[in-house]
């Protein structure tokens, strides 16, 4: 009968490892797909920062320009 015990108690032992060992993969398995939900969003974050980041590039070179040009005006005594 001892042996019935033993054989009863490593059976328990294996159904909590595979009970545990499934909740972790879940666990796993969650984490990645907010993970890369996460990614999807950082990514249109940071196409958003480039486009606005060339759209300020745009209009500095375009004041530049005109700074350049008003000067040039100013040495013409204009």
């Amino acid at each position: 009968m001892a042996s019935t015990g033993g054989l009863m108690a490593a059976e328990i032992i294996g159904a909590v490892g595979l009970i545990l060992a499934a909740i972790v993969t879940e666990l796993f398995r969650r984490l990645r797909k907010e993970n890369t939900a996460a990614h999807g969003e950082n990514g249109q974050t940071l196409k958003k920062i480039a486009d606005t980041v060339t759209h300020i590039d745009e209009e500095v070179s375009e004041i530049s320009d005109w700074v350049k040009d008003h000067e040039e005006m100013h040495k013409n005594g204009l």
